[in-house]
């Protein structure tokens, strides 16, 4: 299935893609979305505490391929059908677990990171799932704060599920610090 969805409410000054189309990522594009997963991350350098992330680690080839596989990793495509961002997802469970989201430093700001989210919810719904999850910063403004806004909730740390608090341990082994990091559910209404 491929969402095409017009973008609106472009900032003032800012002039992006026409029409962003979303529709499963393929495996022709796989080196193409770790080159956007680094641009993006380039939002860290801001951040002392975690500008290291510019120059990290992206989620590897073999991720990337396995996912495709699954159907669980879909592209933002500009005018042109060029992926401007991506979003990787597995279903474990009952849930679909978001796992990367990630939009070209020079395509942020359009809306594209919230139709990739719409769309991963949208495919868990048709799936029958009953929640999406994911894992991200705490402070940051393009993080938690970005995905309240998108419905999201943050979990308390003292009732995560086990397989969230094993998420949250194993990223603290890759360097990032539990207390900067928080997992977050959006239950889907039936």
């Amino acid at each position: 299935m491929v969402t095409l969805i017009p973008l609106d409410g472009i900032p003032a000054g800012k002039a992006g893609p026409s029409r962003v189309t979303v529709r499963p990522a393929r495996e022709d594009e796989i080196e193409t979305l770790r080159r956007i997963e680094r641009s993006a991350a380039q939002a860290f350098r801001l951040i002392e505490a975690f500008s290291w992330l510019a120059v990290g680690d992206v989620q590897s080839a073999e991720r990337h391929h396995d996912l495709i596989g699954k159907g669980t990793n879909w592209v933002a495509a500009a005018d042109g059908d060029q992926p401007v961002g991506f979003l990787s997802a597995e279903v474990v469970g009952p849930e679909l677990h978001i796992w990367e989201i990630s939009v070209d430093h020079l395509h942020q700001g359009f809306g594209i990171g919230r139709r990739l989210i719409r769309h991963a919810v949208e495919q868990a719904a048709e799936r029958g799932l009953a929640a999406v999850t994911l894992t991200t910063f705490r402070t940051i403004p393009w993080n938690c704060p970005f995905y309240e806004r998108l419905g999201f909730e943050t979990l308390d740390e003292a009732a995560l599920p086990a397989r969230l608090d094993a998420v949250l341990d194993e990223e603290s082994g890759h360097g990032l610090p539990r207390d900067t990091r928080c997992a977050m559910r959006l239950t889907i209404k039936d």
